[in-house]
């Protein structure tokens, strides 16, 4: 009997094969042999054992693709290859059930999926005929990107053709995610610390990528996760220069590139950017929803710096920028104010509020939520004293402004070697200097990723006016789109306008060009949508700027009223009503729903 017993345990372990490992795949080289304009891929796809927090990390098991002699890669091989290449592709199911891909066909161009049987092969050929950026994916249960899940949820990859003949410098970055037990199509809607990856790995464990002052940065961004993201750059704006579907790539004509510091890009989206660094130092690109870039609680790595501290992970990229900066000093004496953050214990409950005051600065609310108007002028330098009276560290972040890396309020990463930023410890302070290059709308907030303080007040508008002008709230109108309130999962978030969810109503000047901001500094909200109505219909306004940038004449036409604005983005238009009326700023979900107004009397 034992000799049976260990003939059995013989033949099982025999049969029994641990997971092969998934490596991360940084979107460098591409995958297949070519020959002449014809391109060979032999893939795969296997379950696998993959590693995006690093070798000390929680290991998961999934389906990944890979190529045949390669191994494993999350996110699956590259396809790049120069416009009119023939594609010869060759995909073996080595799972255990079947796989339904899509994307592997002619582009630009939509194709059915095509089913493969565990254990099957099939072959595919196609014409990649026009430059772009796409993308291929796979599902064993789901017929939407939007809808897979845990064992799925890494099967894809980057598709970019390139014009004939020119080879383009620059980085890939695919996103994915991972979620676990949540209904189909709700993703994002009730995850618990959902786990994020930019080419396969998550903060501190992504790429830190290395340029040179001057040096014009390109890169691809492909969203193949089930949620929308907000990408934002610490430091410097940049340009959006093509905006895909993974079928269809439209290049932007020079007249309709977007500047900007932050780009929505929803499921199945892409992207291309460009920007030139000006200033040396440690810099960021990730996503502004809280929860796609912040470390679970107790997490060994969520610090900025993978240190122990409050910080980030998951979608997140570090930069660094070396050589002499190319930013012009003013020789005018420095403006100096201090920004104080105080606590209030138990002002939603049990749970702690923030406030952040600057003497004689105006606010928008009476109430402490948000910071007050923080009110700049263009190349003027500025010294602000950040005094911290709370029981907790924190550090502020200026997002849109140009500014020093030491100064831009990213503890333990910021600066640069010997010099790298502090949090702002309790009783401490930090002295910020800046002086803003450009006129715009802009916004300070905690960049101590953690959802408290954000829902809990730290936050507030930052606007920067050109030489000699001068904020008038009667014609200058704020909205910051914001929390106030406790942060709970599953539950309506505290959302505000200007502190309320009541706000008081916004009164513009008859005949007059009245200039409205909107800022969304919420936690997660990427698709909110701004309508300014009256009754049911949609008025006009004419855009002014994104992000603090200054819109070209060719994106200046008056429109309907409509905005998409995700979190991290800032939108200014100007409006010059002809009669006195009421009107309504309206906020909605990307699904419609309704979720605040706030009335505009116009006399």
């Amino acid at each position: 009997m034992p000799g049976l017993v260990a003939l059995v345990f013989g033949i099982v372990a025999a049969a029994w094969q641990p997971p092969a490992p998934i490596a991360f795949n940084e979107n460098v080289t591409p995958a297949g042999r070519q020959t002449g304009t014809v391109l060979t891929v032999r893939l795969f796809a296997a379950p696998g054992r993959w590693l995006p927090e690093g070798a000390k990390g929680a290991p998961r098991e999934i389906a990944a693709f890979g190529e045949e002699g390669v191994g494993l890669s999350v996110p699956g091989p590259l396809i790049r290859v120069a416009a009119g290449t023939t594609v010869n592709v060759t995909l073996r199911n080595a799972l255990a059930v079947e796989l339904r891909v899509s994307g592997l066909c002619a582009k630009p161009g939509a194709c059915e999926p095509i089913a493969i049987a565990p254990g099957a092969t099939r072959d595919m050929r196609f014409s990649l005929e026009t430059p772009g950026t796409y993308h291929y994916w796979a599902s064993t249960t789901a017929p939407l990107l939007t809808a897979r899940q845990r064992f799925d949820s890494q099967l894809g990859g980057a598709i970019v053709v390139d014009p004939a003949g020119v080879r383009a410098r620059d980085r890939i970055f695919v996103i994915s995610m991972l979620t676990d037990g949540l209904p189909a199509g709700q993703c994002g809607a009730a995850a618990i610390e959902p786990l994020l990856a930019i080419n396969g790995a998550s903060w501190p464990h992504t790429a830190r990528l290395r340029y040179d002052v001057a040096e014009t940065v390109r890169w691809r961004v492909v969203n193949l996760s089930c949620d929308q993201h907000a990408m934002h750059l610490h430091g410097f704006h940049f340009t959006v220069d093509s905006s895909g579907d993974g079928a269809v790539d439209r290049q932007l004509p020079p007249e309709q590139h977007r500047t900007a510091v932050t780009e929505a890009v929803a499921p199945g989206r892409t992207f291309t950017m460009s920007w030139t660094p000006t200033r040396s130092g440690n810099w960021l690109f990730h996503c502004h929803m809280v929860a796609h870039m912040a470390a679970p609680p107790g997490a060994a790595h969520a610090g900025h710096d993978a240190g122990d501290h409050a910080g980030m992970a998951g979608l997140v990229i570090g930069i660094e920028v070396s050589g002499r900066d190319t930013v012009k000093t003013s020789a005018l004496p420095p403006r100096r104010f201090s920004l104080e953050l105080s606590e209030e214990p138990k002002r939603y409950g049990d749970r702690s509020g923030y406030r952040m005051d600057v003497e004689g600065a105006p606010r928008l609310d009476a109430g402490p939520v948000p910071g007050p108007v923080i009110v700049l002028e263009r190349d003027q330098p500025t010294e602000i004293t950040v005094i911290n009276r709370m029981t907790e560290p924190t550090a502020i972040h200026w997002h849109g402004l140009e500014i020093d890396s030491y100064f831009d309020g990213v503890p333990g990463f910021g600066g640069r070697t010997g010099r790298i930023s502090p949090a702002v410890a309790p009783g401490e302070s930090f002295v910020v200097t800046l002086a803003p290059p450009r006129a715009g709308t802009f916004i300070y907030h905690t960049h101590w990723h953690d959802e408290r303080q954000l829902a809990g007040g730290l936050y507030g508008p930052l606007i920067v006016l050109e030489p000699g002008q001068r904020y008038d709230p009667a014609t200058d109108h704020i909205v910051v789109i914001g929390l106030n309130g406790v942060l709970a999962r599953g539950q309506r978030e505290p959302f505000a306008i200007n502190g309320r969810a009541t706000p008081a109503p916004i009164r513009m000047r008859t005949g007059v060009p009245n200039r409205l901001r909107l800022i969304n500094i919420t936690a997660e909200n990427v698709a909110l949508t701004a309508f300014l109505v009256d009754q049911f219909d949609v008025m006009p306004w004419t855009p002014v700027a994104k992000d603090g940038a200054t819109l070209p004449p060719a994106q200046s036409a008056p429109r309907a009223a409509r905005q998409l604005i995700a979190v991290g983005e800032t939108y200014d238009f100007e409006i010059t009503p002809p009669k006195p009326q009421n009107l309504w700023l309206e906020i909605r979900r990307g699904s419609g729903e309704w979720v605040l107004q706030v009335p505009i009397q116009i006399r």
